[in-house]
């Protein structure tokens, strides 16, 4: 039987992100709301520009946390006003200034904050003024799927308002829509209470279930098995609805579980993992690190140099990566590392001082990052999980990553068992 393939979606975060979008590098875009609000010029124009198929994720759930919605004098951003703007029309409420749940009073409120975010999503980018006039033949901007608005299920109470607003949804969008399940570590782990939430999930009028789990690190799901043995079980739950299953905040492990139920990974161009938390991270300088496919994750700078910067061309795409950026640089004359680990020095308050990753860097980890995960996804398509993963052990081993080898091992049974 042919294997479906693994479909991979980039998630558009800022307007950075848009010069990445690039067919044949992912199959589809996902736009978060608030940055289509921030720069709906910029966004426009990237989307007429590419035959890629779109979507945009309503991202409700962050009134939930004011902090994502306010500014540093806590004033709401202008781009979270536009957007509360849109979702409370007909409500009588405001959105962004105070957590969400405090905020609305009834099922009737909910219910319209759950139609408008459709509407949303199906009327905003219609009418956008553009200075592209002169391209003939510019597609008309319609998402390829509508997306439930959703909280995130810290409770049952979340679940029940989940389920108003799926309905509701599904009302306005008179078809199918992506449902997300947003279900934090803790509540993953509690098997009774997870079934309950499931169980409160449609599945009429439902195109596909769309999972995230904040908190849950890559790393944590690889040590810690009935962490991983609870994804697992909401994965095959869902998908044994015959409905879609995608990850919203996927990882190498996440796109391992292809055979397993996941149909679709979306991931942003951010290559250090760090769990995907609801809370606001802030805007933190970025670390010196870089992804590493020869052993599936990120590495610091020095020890990535002390993995490959030795290795001739064709032992470095053997062993450490053969993405066409790394070959490329080879071709070119260049070793990768001279621009995936080019670092300045930063002089912070006080006079502290640290190494960063200057902006050529930032910009060739970040195509080094796309390009590495295009071909996992691509390698998890077309060849069963057990068979890619033991390719990836033979490249730890030959990088002498002893703990890596163990660590790829251990996923490669956890799936073979599952």
């Amino acid at each position: 039987m042919p294997r479906t393939p693994l479909h991979h979606i980039l998630r558009v975060r800022s307007s950075e992100d848009l010069r990445y979008v690039s067919p044949g590098l992912m199959d589809e875009i996902v736009v978060n709301a608030n940055q289509l609000e921030n720069s709906i010029q910029a966004t426009t124009a990237c989307l007429w520009r590419t035959t890629l198929p779109f979507s945009v994720d309503p991202v409700l759930w962050r009134f939930q946390e004011p902090a994502w919605t306010r500014n540093d004098d806590g004033e709401t951003k202008r781009n979270y006003k536009r957007l509360g703007l849109a979702y409370a029309k007909g409500t009588g409420i405001t959105l962004g200034a105070t957590p969400l749940l405090d905020v609305v009073a009834t099922d009737e409120q909910w219910c319209m904050i759950a139609k408008n975010a459709i509407a949303y999503q199906r009327d905003r980018l219609r009418d956008v003024p553009t200075q592209l006039e002169f391209l003939a033949e510019l597609r008309d901007l319609h998402p390829v799927r509508l997306v439930a608005p959703s909280l995130v299920s810290y409770s049952p109470r979340e679940d029940r308002i989940n389920r108003l607003m799926i309905e509701a949804a599904i009302t306005e969008a008179q078809t199918a829509v992506a449902v997300e399940v947003m279900v934090p570590g803790e509540r993953l782990a509690d098997r009774a209470d997870l079934w309950k939430m499931i169980d409160s999930l449609p599945v009429e009028g439902v195109s596909a279930y769309l999972v995230w789990t904040p908190k849950v690190r890559e790393e944590q799901l690889l040590s810690n098995h009935a962490m991983f043995a609870a994804l697992l079980r909401m994965v095959s739950k869902l998908s044994a609805r015959g409905i879609a299953v995608g990850h919203q905040y996927a990882n190498y492990t996440v796109a391992a579980l292809h055979e397993l139920g996941v149909s679709s990974v979306t991931h942003h161009l951010g290559w250090v993992d760090k769990g995907e938390p609801v809370e606001v991270q802030g805007v933190p300088m970025r670390s010196c690190q870089t992804y590493v496919p020869g052993v599936r994750h990120c590495v610091r700078f020095n020890e990535a140099a002390g993995l490959g910067l030795d290795l001739g061309p064709q032992e470095y795409a053997e062993r450490y990566c053969d993405c066409t950026f790394c070959t490329g640089m080879f071709d070119a004359g260049q070793h990768p590392f001279d621009l995936l680990l080019e670092m300045e020095t930063f002089t912070m308050k006080h006079g502290r001082q640290r190494q960063i990753p200057t902006s050529r860097a930032v910009g060739a980890n970040t195509w080094h990052y796309l390009l590495s995960r295009r071909n996992e996804v691509e390698a998890f398509s077309i060849r069963p999980a057990v068979e890619v993963i033991g390719a990836a052990i033979e490249r730890a081993s030959a990088l002498k990553r002893g703990s890596d080898v163990a660590r790829l091992g251990h996923l490669a049974t956890e799936i073979q068992s599952a």
